[in-house]
């Protein structure tokens, strides 16, 4: 006879005992059990017979979906008062109500999926309780009504299930103390200190294996094991395991995609299902973000996962944690004890080189000999020889100096004298110094692109196999190729497989065409030095990653023996190169010094005169790399302003240079660094996720998180901006580092400044400019003249480039012979010869190539597109001839490095430059821009508007003159239409065109946290006027302050004294030529970065959009009949016409 329950061991053994003795007393066709934590509102433990176990999962998801939607509307008070089983089902009813389930019409009184797929015609729950502690539900169903139990019978039942109850809440009891006793143990065992053991492989895995046991006898599961990630998190490797068939060694996941735990439980899975066990459970070792490793259980009960008492759960997850910090423990003394030992070797090798004295030649002997020292097994190289790079006037790469050591006897070597008797054995290949290496030499590519390289042996039987090359996991970018042996002769002698880490940091543009292998291996040093047998590592070296490396590390193995290159050793070759560049470099100091020592002292003041000269690189470098060691930041980076202020670009920075220094940005883009050229004070930002500041491609690209900006002010003007950034965390810079920081700033603004003006003049007087003129024809032939008078001031050659077509070189005439004459070049561009070719290769070996196009306006995007790659700065004047859309594709489709100056000649004339002067110089006009609250901008002309200009209108004439006024002030995508009337449009009498000869725009904009009125009017037929007129707030006496700038009468009106008669002062005298299209000309051939403001092709494009949308409002107010008319010589009377506005 079986024992009865209560006998029965563990959560599991008893459940199924209930089961059995509720069926055999019932006779129910299925009995069902689920257990329920009263704690989390859950439901486990499910155990049945007469239906399949697989289908319990599926009951036990569909209760705990009906308990979720009890709760939820529970929470919004929508459950009924009276609550029955059609609301939210049976085990809710049960759940809530703990009263007995009598159902003898299951089908209507239940009609649940699972009563129709069961055919269950009447259904009994009982509640299991103890006390007021309710532990699961017994269902008892029967096919057959006859079958159900009657009134004496139920009773009978009812006592049964409050003694299975009771036998249920003895066995959460026990699992509850069993789970509590096995934490206690596990707890001794992993987390008493062992001392030195505890670092001891060996006496891990046994104290891991005494812990798979106590969980497995506390939580009736049937075996556990222990994996841990190997190196480079490439695959798992089992520390120990405790079950009844062999465990897995290695996992691997062919997809790099895949989660580990899916990969575990597949291996373990198939190694394990013999034995009928099954993966129960798997977790994480050392934290999930990066785990350790991984514990995998196993159960002969598919069901186990959801069938194990809730202390049971909280044992599996306490126990995983104490294994992982057991594992964490381990592997951090081990790492500890790596990295003393490589730190260890570092710092020999470091006090072997850096003796004081020290020749290189003595520097790199001695790095040799630890490179090869069995002692440290990252250096425990067969071979190491070391190169010393030169390179001559006509680029040409030697091999300067070189120094070797081998310790295998495979090694093709030499003895050599060490001195005090000593030899040592140096490779043949070694001994070779002054050798001039080929182009595209493996040093040469190394020490270029300042890449790590990895070059395998001649593959055995024809086959590259690349785990004959390297072991294990390559964490880094990498790229395998194949690579020739190549003789002097051109020969190829053999093909090595080969590996290139990283995406290398210098160009290298020796090597042409696609499939070309970027380095070659030197047949001749191959053949003689037995390379076909030897596994070596290139790495370089050097102190400024700017230029090409000092010198390259080469070391390695003889495949006749197992040991391979890893990752590690890579990693310790890189620590290892830095410490030899700066003792070569010292080394290299000391023999200059040794060499120069009489000369520097005669020349002490030369020297001194020397050490206070002025570059801006310099400068700039300097004040970076001091500035972040001033406050201890992760970065610092130097933006200078443009001379307009309405944009910047990177100019130096402590970390990422060459990256920092592509950036660019314009006033229209929102960004901290022209908050802090407005308020002229820190910006400090300790989250730069949060900021609306801070634009997310910057934080991403520099991985910053916290900044603070500090401006450089010099002559009481910010020149730029210094960024302090915090990288690895978000941190709050305090007053006291923003005044640390902003004393230096203050200091480094002036050097700084004073350097910017020493490097433009010397580039003015080195650099050799060219000037490429696209067109001779009206403009082209007047920017000519404009060219050789400027050649009287700058440095530059000029190219005249003029399309052959019918009749040109007859309009030309003596043109083309005067302009040779003059000493410049003149192109005819014809189909049969391009004058792009021919440009092409003149201009070759031009520094700086300025672009001006000079064509009908139409051709003016061709031309861009065509002359594009072979310039620095490219100018277009206005208009640009072609929709926005099509410069917006052109921009995005072209690479970047040039600038593109879309120039507007009114911005360059005489009045606009001077109220630009007076706007940034003039004391009383500044302070008077912070009140201003309206801005008045009047260009009218006397003329009527008659001919082709009748069928442009006046907007697309003359707004863009006004725009290039008003951006001074203001970016232009800034301007925001009045919303009422925008747009006010006239036509004078006697005007027989179809656009308006007279157009007001009225609009707004922020300036310095205000809104500014604008009004912008524009015309023809009216009196001539050409001025702006800043209006300052009305006061309660007295006219409005304001300020006029009259460009027509060449003189400004200081108003802003309320108090006292304007003030009347000429800025231009009578007669002075207003030579716009000289001063374009000079701006971009002067400026170092011209396209600046609305000159910039961005910010005329979203000008040019603008316009268009005015033109857009003119035609629908024309066709509406919404304009005015206007005599001759008057102004249309806007105020008088109430005629309804369009909206844009």
């Amino acid at each position: 006879m079986r024992p009865p329950v209560e006998t029965a061991s563990g959560l599991s053994a008893v459940l199924r005992g209930v089961v059995a003795d509720i069926q055999q007393a019932s006779g129910a066709d299925i009995v069902s059990l689920f257990l329920y934590n009263e704690s989390t509102r859950t439901y486990y433990a499910p155990f049945a017979i007469g239906q399949p176990q697989e289908g319990l999962l599926g009951s036990l998801a569909d209760m705990h979906e009906q308990m979720a939607r009890y709760l939820d509307d529970g929470g919004h008070g929508k459950v009924p008062d009276e609550l029955s089983i059609q609301h939210y089902g049976s085990t809710v009813w049960l759940t809530v109500t703990r009263q007995n389930l009598v159902a003898m019409d299951a089908p209507a009184q239940i009609d649940s999926t699972f009563i129709r797929r069961y055919q269950v015609q009447s259904t009994i729950g009982l509640p299991l309780l103890a006390a007021d502690r309710l532990l699961g539900l017994v269902y008892l169903n029967y096919r057959n009504r006859a079958n159900a139990p009657d009134a004496k019978r139920l009773a009978a039942l009812e006592a049964q299930a409050a003694a299975a109850a009771s036998s249920v809440q003895v066995a959460l009891t026990v699992a509850e103390r069993a789970a509590l006793e096995g934490l206690g143990r596990l707890t001794a065992l992993l987390t008493t200190p062992v001392g030195a053991a505890r670092a001891d492989v060996k006496e891990v895995r046994r104290l891991l294996s005494i812990a798979l046991a106590d969980m497995l006898m506390a939580s009736d599961l049937d075996g556990a094991a222990v994996y841990q990630l190997g190196a480079h998190r490439g695959r798992l490797e089992l520390v120990t395991a405790h079950a009844a068939v062999a465990a897995p060694v290695r996992i691997g996941r062919p997809d790099p995609s895949t989660p580990w735990e899916d990969a575990l439980k597949e291996a373990f899975g198939a190694a394990s299902a013999e034995a009928e066990l099954h993966p129960v459970a798997t977790y994480a070792l050392g934290g999930a973000p990066e785990p350790t490793g991984y514990l995998v259980l196993v159960s002969r009960d598919r069901l186990a996962t959801v069938r194990r008492a809730p202390a049971t759960d909280v044992l599996l997850k306490a126990g995983a944690e104490l294994i992982g910090g057991a594992l964490g423990g381990q592997r951090l003394v081990a790492d500890l004890e790596h990295s003393n030992r490589l730190l260890g070797a570092l710092g020999d090798m470091t006090t072997s080189m850096l003796r004081p004295g020290s020749s290189r030649h003595e520097v790199i002997d001695a790095v040799v000999g630890h490179l090869t020292d069995a002692a440290v097994p990252e250096f425990d190289f067969h071979f190491a020889t070391l190169y010393l790079l030169d390179e001559r006037p006509d680029q040409t790469m030697v091999v300067r100096m070189a120094a070797g050591a081998a310790t295998a006897s495979a090694i093709d070597a030499t003895e050599r004298s060490k001195g005090k008797g000593a030899r040592a054995r140096v490779p043949r290949w070694a001994l070779d110094e002054d050798r001039q290496l080929a182009g595209d030499d493996v040093l040469v590519h190394v020490a270029r692109r300042w890449q790590a390289v990895i070059v395998g042996p001649l593959p055995a039987g024809g086959v590259i196999d690349r785990a004959d090359v390297f072991t294990g996991a390559i964490p880094d970018a990498s790229t395998w190729i194949e690579v020739p042996v190549v003789r002097s002769d051109g020969t190829t002698v053999a093909t090595v497989a080969a590996c290139m880490i990283g995406e290398g940091e210098g160009a290298d543009d020796r090597r042409a065409g696609s499939g070309v292998p970027p380095f070659t291996l030197a047949g001749e040093v191959f053949e003689a030095g037995r390379h076909a047998e030897l596994i070596r590592i290139f790495m370089p070296f050097g102190s400024d990653h700017d230029r090409r490396a000092t010198g390259v590390l080469e070391v390695g193995y003889h495949r006749s023996y197992e040991r391979r290159p890893d990752w590690g050793q890579v990693e310790a070759l890189r620590a290892a190169a830095a410490q030899v560049a700066a003792a070569v470099e010292t080394a290299r100091l000391y023999e200059d010094a040794r060499r120069h020592a009489e000369q520097l002292e005669l020349s002490a003041d030369v020297s001194q005169a020397i050490a206070s000269s002025i570059d801006l690189d310099q400068t700039l470098r300097l004040v970076a790399h001091n500035l972040v060691r001033l406050v201890h930041a992760s970065l610092c980076q130097i933006a200078l302003y443009e001379e307009d202020r309405e944009g910047w670009f990177g100019a130096a920075a402590s970390d990422q240079e060459d990256l920092w220094r592509r950036q660019h940005g314009e006033r229209s883009e929102p960004s901290f660094f022209f908050d802090v050229l407005d308020r002229v004070e820190p910006v400090v930002i300790e989250d730069s996720s949060a900021s609306d500041q801070v634009s997310p491609s910057y934080a991403r690209a520099f991985g910053v998180r916290s900044l603070m900006a500090l401006p450089l002010i010099a002559d009481g003007q910010p020149i730029g901006a210094v960024v302090l950034a915090e990288r690895s965390q978000l941190r709050a810079f305090t007053k006291e580092e923003v005044q640390r920081a902003q004393g230096l700033a203050l200091q480094a603004a002036v050097a700084i400044k004073n350097a910017r003006l020493h490097a433009l003049a010397e580039e003015e007087r080195h650099l050799q400019k060219d000037f490429v003129l696209v067109g001779f024809g009206q403009w082209g032939q007047k920017a000519y003249q404009h060219l050789l008078t400027l050649k009287q001031f700058f440095n530059f050659r000029t190219h005249v480039v003029e399309h052959d077509g019918p009749g040109a070189r007859e309009r030309i005439g003596a043109g083309e012979e005067e302009i040779r004459r003059r000493g410049d070049a003149f192109y005819w561009d014809a189909p049969g010869a391009p004058a792009h070719d021919q440009l092409q290769r003149e201009l070759e070996s031009s520094s700086y190539v300025i672009t001006y196009i000079a064509t009908p306006a139409a051709t003016h995007l061709p031309m861009l597109s065509l002359y594009y790659d072979l310039s620095d700065v490219v100018l277009i004047e206005k208009p640009l001839g072609a929709p926005p859309e099509a410069y917006r594709d052109f921009l995005d489709r072209a690479p970047g490095g040039v600038e593109i100056v879309a120039a507007d000649h009114y911005y360059f004339k005489l009045e606009v430059r001077l109220l630009q002067l007076l706007l940034t110089e003039e004391r009383t006009l500044r302070d008077f821009l912070d009140s201003v609250d309206e801005i008045r901008v009047e260009i009218l002309e006397k003329q009527p508007l008659a001919g082709a200009a009748a069928d442009i209108g006046v907007i697309a004439d003359l707004i863009p003159h006004a725009f290039a006024i008003i951006s001074l002030l203001t970016p232009i995508d800034r301007i925001e239409l009045d919303a009422e009337a925008p747009l006010l449009v006239g036509r004078h009498e006697g005007f027989s065109g179809r656009r308006e000869s007279y157009a007001r725009m009225n609009a707004r904009f922020a300036y310095h946290g205000r809104s500014v009125r604008l009004v912008i009017d524009v015309g023809k037929g009216v009196d001539d006027a050409k001025w702006i007129k800043l209006v300052g707030e009305r006061r309660a006496a007295g006219r409005s302050p304001s300020y006029k700038f009259d460009f027509g009468k060449g003189e400004a009106i200081d108003g802003t004294q309320a108090t006292v008669r304007a003030a009347v002062r000429r800025i231009r005298e009578p007669g002075v030529p207003d030579n716009a299209h000289l001063n374009m000309l000079r701006h971009v051939i002067e400026k170092r970065h011209p396209a600046v403001g609305i000159l910039s092709i961005r910010e005329a494009i979203r000008a040019n959009q603008r316009v268009r949308d005015l033109e857009a409002l003119a035609v629908d107010l024309l066709a509406k009949d919404q304009w005015t008319s206007y005599a001759l010589g008057t102004r249309p009377a806007f105020e008088a016409v109430a005629a309804p506005a369009v909206k844009p």
